[in-house]
């Protein structure tokens, strides 16, 4: 298996070749956030949350989409990063019913989470809640589409 050598927060990581930049940095136990990254879903990069600064790109680039290669310098949580990520998320959190502070699953929310690491405690944009219907069709579970971040899970 051909390596690849990359620097990721100033750490030095070999990684096989064809891996990602998020790929890569779970192997070494690098936390770069995601909400739309599934095993058994084709990485498309649609929740933007996982975006990181690599040296020579001219803007930030998905991690979960974006192979590693040869030299590749990462920055995961520069300023720039998570001026990034909390725009991505008051973004996310201006649409749809998302009212995370009050919400009952308290911890259980991979939304929330994220909320509460990047410290947004209120919204900044107007709230936009258009009404969708709830689909509880299935047997084992609901779907609720005024809760979809449309991350494609």
């Amino acid at each position: 298996m051909t390596m690849v050598n990359i620097t990721m927060n100033g750490q030095k990581i070999s990684a096989p070749a064809g891996s990602t930049i998020l790929q890569a940095a779970k192997q070494v136990g690098i936390d770069i956030p995601t909400l739309c990254d599934h095993p058994a879903l084709v990485s498309i990069g649609a929740c933007r949350i996982c975006v990181v600064e690599v040296t020579g790109q001219r803007t930030l680039i998905t991690a979960c989409t974006f192979p590693i290669t040869e030299g590749m310098e990462i920055q995961t949580e520069s300023p720039q990063v998570v001026k990034a990520r909390k725009l991505i998320l008051d973004l996310l959190f201006s649409e749809r019913n998302h009212y995370c502070p009050m919400c009952q699953m308290s911890g259980d929310c991979e939304l929330q989470n994220l909320g509460y690491r990047y410290g947004i405690d209120h919204w900044i944009y107007p709230t936009y809640t258009k009404g969708f219907p709830v689909d509880a069709s299935r047997k084992y579970f609901f779907m609720d589409h005024n809760r979809c971040v449309l991350c494609g899970r």
